[in-house]
């Protein structure tokens, strides 16, 4: 009898096992499958980001490019001017209280209009 005990002891041994490789079979197959279901929505949201850099670049660049056409078509009137002070004053930006974080401009300001009144070689000065 122990002979026939330890064959049922065998077969309910081999049925856990084949349970246990079924098992490790089913969750290997589902973790293959979420695995590819995140592979393709990664691929999904790379491409879309993609597509929204490329588009956030060329606006960008658009934009870019018309304010170095404006800024070209100021320089090249300012370099036709005959007053040289216009274009300093159009370089340097001379507004003042803009915020808190600005650079207190008000001593080159008065240098400035200083010397556009009083230019130092006028009065034979150096």
């Amino acid at each position: 009898m122990d002979y026939m005990g330890e064959t049922n002891g065998m077969n309910h041994d081999a049925e856990l096992q084949a349970k246990f490789d079924a098992d490790i079979r089913a969750r290997e197959e589902k973790e293959v499958a979420v695995t590819e279901e995140r592979v393709a929505s990664a691929k999904t949201a790379l491409e879309q980001f993609e597509t929204e850099r490329q588009t956030k670049l060329r606006e960008a660049m658009a934009k870019n490019r018309e304010a170095e056409q404006v800024l070209m078509e100021q320089l090249a009137t300012d370099i036709e001017s005959h007053k040289p002070w216009d274009r300093i004053v159009s370089l340097v930006d001379l507004q003042t209280g803009m915020s808190d974080e600005t650079l207190d401009v008000s001593r080159m300001r008065q240098v400035l209009i200083q010397l556009k009144n009083s230019p130092p070689g006028a009065n034979g000065e150096s």
